[in-house]
């Protein structure tokens, strides 16, 4: 009777122990197939994740070799080490030396210098007892975002350089022209003419061309030698001059401004936001004075565009300089005092295009 029941009773236990084997080999598959979605196979154990690892494998003598696979077998017994000795987790991986001040200092490289690789950062650092590695330099800035990798450079192409780097650079010797249109009543209906208009950026002065119904390459050309004799009367240097890609621009053109060392830079396609400073004043002299008028002739819009230019560039103060005049620019500082009640008895007003242009100024005492 006993050999029966022991018989019953490994049978028992052979059903039980196939049926856990196959439940162990599942749930092993699937931390295979889990493990494989994940993009890094080093996985890094918080202290709490690892106790209870340990409290687990006690109930079986931590017996996992051939069951662990989270960590190396050698590992999990560092751990039952560590754990049986009373010491606290060490940190994984090799210690980080970047502190704070080095980290801020790797980030403002990088922000102001966008064309700038990470073995230029590196060298930078060097160059100022800093010594970094390029992995760290790469972390920082992809813990921090917004950081993308520039271009490798190219010996046949010039160094990246953005758009916004590149106008503040050249900011004092730069030049914006663009055209822009009125109509024009005639006897045979209304007609457009054009203006040619230049922004010194730098100083934000304004020239522009006498209007014209025909703006063929010999005026255009034309209009650009008056322009450059303007800027050698104003004192003004120009080295670079922004237009977009408009045929009336011809290669005539570009080339009588290459002899005057004067480089060529075209805006993208469908991109006005490039030539921002051109557009910005057109936008200006259009809402500011030639929408309130209709034009008969083209003496009549010249008298139009040429008060408003001289307004603009002695009288109108600009939000961009700090509410200056380009004139002057005198540096003004704001008072709280009393005496300023009297201002209006001595503030007098000059009008001009029939009262839509006005300019305040301090009678003389």
């Amino acid at each position: 009777m006993n050999h029966v029941a022991y018989a019953l009773l490994c049978l028992l236990w052979e059903s039980v122990s196939s049926r856990r084997d196959a439940q162990i080999r599942f749930l092993r598959e699937e931390n295979c197939i889990l493990r494989s979605r994940i993009k890094s196979h080093h996985l890094v154990l918080s202290p709490e994740e690892r106790s209870r690892l340990l409290a687990i494998g006690a109930e079986f003598q931590h017996k996992v070799r051939g069951l662990i696979t989270v960590v190396a077998p050698r590992t999990y017994k560092r751990w039952l080490k560590e754990h049986r000795e009373g010491r606290s987790p060490g940190r994984v991986g090799r210690p980080r030396s970047i502190t704070k001040t080095l980290r801020e200092l790797i980030i403002r490289l990088a922000r102001e210098n966008p064309g700038w690789g990470y073995l230029r950062i590196v060298g930078e650092l060097i160059k100022l007892r800093c010594p970094v590695g390029k992995s760290s330099v790469r972390r920082v800035l992809r813990e921090e975002g917004g950081f993308s990798r520039p271009r490798p450079d190219q010996s046949d192409r010039p160094e990246y350089q953005p758009w916004g780097v590149f106008m503040k650079i050249h900011m004092n010797t730069l030049v914006a022209c663009d055209f822009f249109v009125k109509n024009i009543c005639t006897f045979g209906g209304q007609r457009p003419g054009y203006v040619f208009a230049f922004v010194h950026v730098g100083t934000r002065r304004v020239w522009c061309s006498p209007s014209t119904l025909h703006p063929t390459e010999d005026w255009v050309k034309q209009q650009a030698r008056n322009f450059m004799m303007w800027l050698e009367d104003q004192g003004l240097e120009a080295t670079h001059l922004i237009h977009d890609r408009d045929t009336k621009f011809t290669r005539g053109f570009d080339r009588l401004l290459r002899t005057a060392d004067i480089q060529i830079v075209n805006t993208p396609f469908l991109a006005p936001n490039a030539n921002a400073y051109a557009e910005s004043w057109i936008a200006s002299i259009r809402r500011e004075c030639l929408d309130h008028f209709w034009c008969f002739g083209l003496r009549h819009l010249d008298h139009l565009v040429q008060t408003y230019v001289e307004y603009y560039n002695r009288h109108r103060p600009h939000q961009s300089l700090g509410n200056q005049v380009l004139s002057s620019r005198p540096t003004l500082k704001l008072t709280t005092d009393r005496s300023n009640t009297a201002l209006p008895s001595c503030v007098g007003c000059r009008l001009q295009l029939g009262g839509l242009l006005k300019h305040y100024y301090r009678r003389a005492a």
